[in-house]
């Protein structure tokens, strides 16, 4: 069921942007008619890929002197490919950029150009000022946020609950009972097993247990460069992630999809009970279940609660941005481009949902007014907006850091690491990450 969003409560943070300039303002177009290429470059889903490159061809019909080179992928790998053209300098003019990207990419200062030196082209004060201001390094406009701060929310498959007399999960523990009895018939690796929850790929994973860990414990991952668990709150959270998995309400790793995208076969033919997303992106997650023909099975649930009576606080982060290329030759056609992106209504019309809710007040109104705002990203940030929320740190999703993770998840799922010893190597190696790479 599609549901409209609550204006007021989910803007509130954008009214002193609610006088934001229009597409067809008096503002200069790149400097001059000269016949310019620039590049363009994103990752994403199909439905994104679709939307992006149609845009690109109504931006070159309305700016006949500007043909724009388009470059784009799936995100595994993604980073490193930008890391590396970055190096030779053979990057995008215009990049999507993920948050944490303006910080670790330059240790802390910026790389990209300064966004306020193509003011005249891109009109800035169509956001308001947290939205800026979350991705200013230096002092510097390093790049503009595509949507409002997003947060992965569980995207629940309702029928699967009901076919098993279950509830909705609200608790860790009620996700636990939901698993027994889901996955009662499951094999070891086999291919109709069900579950009662899904983190797909890693990145879900590691926000699934970090958001447990802030749950436990009431202490977000890090603070300044320094990692805020102690070894035996991390080997507590571990145990209770590890019940989970056996207990069937989420995959062990031998069971575990190596398709980690929309397509995952376990989400896409209903045989998981949620997935856990980013709000933003919960629109391709709607479209590959059951191949987009029972979204009317699909609620997105509340956070999982330590007890009744704890409602958690979640993390959130913004959403992807735009950046350009301090190597650009040609900026003001760049920002040009940027600000098509955001106050072109047939631009905006074309993107739907494919990049989730816009934080750029003149992008908002074109989504409000085409009835873009509604469904599962909708909900997805109704539900974000029920809650109090903390704010990833840059250095939270930091490869190097991050990648610290992701080998001690794996090392205690297969075996190789007890509680204990994964919990230990948690800390030591995510701090010993933090230490090399962390600047003030």
């Amino acid at each position: 069921m599609k549901r409209k969003l609550l204006l007021v409560s989910l803007f509130s943070t954008l009214v002193l942007a609610a006088c934001g300039t229009p597409a067809d303002s008096d503002r200069p177009e790149s400097g001059s008619t000269e016949e310019v290429t620039i590049k363009f470059a994103w990752w994403g889903a199909d439905n994104r890929h679709e939307a992006m490159q149609d845009l690109v061809q109504l931006f070159e019909e309305e700016h006949p002197h500007i043909k724009v080179e388009t470059e784009y992928g799936a995100w595994d790998g993604w980073q490193e490919k930008t890391l590396t053209q970055l190096s030779g300098k053979t990057e995008a003019d215009v990049m999507q950029v993920n948050y944490n990207w303006l910080f670790s990419f330059g240790k802390g200062k910026n790389i990209f150009m300064d966004l306020n030196e193509v003011s005249d082209y891109l009109t800035l004060d169509n956001w308001g000022s947290s939205y800026l201001e979350a991705m200013q390094v230096d002092g510097e406009q390093a790049a503009v946020p595509h949507g409002l701060m997003t947060g992965r929310v569980p995207l629940m498959n309702q029928a699967l609950y009901q076919e098993n007399g279950l509830d909705l999960p609200t608790t860790y523990d009620d996700l636990l009972a939901a698993g027994q009895t889901i996955a009662k018939d499951n094999t070891a690796t086999g291919e109709d097993n069900q579950y009662a929850y899904l983190t797909v790929g890693e990145f879900a994973l590691d926000l699934f247990i970090a958001q447990m860990l802030y749950d436990y414990t009431g202490k977000i991952m890090q603070t300044d460069g320094t990692v805020n668990y102690s070894v035996e709150e991390v080997r507590e959270v571990l145990k209770r992630y590890k019940a989970l998995e056996d207990a069937g309400a989420l995959p062990t790793f031998e069971q575990t999809s190596p398709i980690d995208t929309e397509s995952n076969p376990q989400w896409v033919e209903g045989k998981a009970g949620s997935v856990y997303e980013w709000a933003n992106t919960l629109a391709k997650w709607t479209d590959s279940y059951k191949g987009g023909q029972a979204q009317e099975e699909l609620v997105v649930g509340d956070f999982l609660q330590v007890d009744a009576a704890t409602k958690p606080k979640v993390y959130v982060k913004p959403t992807f941005g735009y950046a350009i290329s301090r190597n650009s030759k040609h900026p003001e056609a760049a920002a040009t481009f940027i600000e098509f992106l955001f106050t072109n209504e047939e631009a905006v019309k074309i993107a739907g949902d494919t990049l989730g809710i816009s934080s750029n007040a003149v992008c908002y109104d074109y989504q409000v007014a085409n009835n873009l705002v509604e469904g599962a990203v909708a909900q997805g940030y109704e539900k974000l907006d029920e809650y109090e929320t903390t704010v990833l740190d840059p250095y939270f999703e930091d490869e190097n850091v991050r990648g610290e993770r992701y080998t001690v998840y794996e090392a205690f799922r297969t075996g190789k690491f007890t509680a204990e010893e994964a919990a230990a190597q948690f800390v030591e190696k995510q701090q010993a990450a933090l230490d090399k790479h962390y600047q003030e």
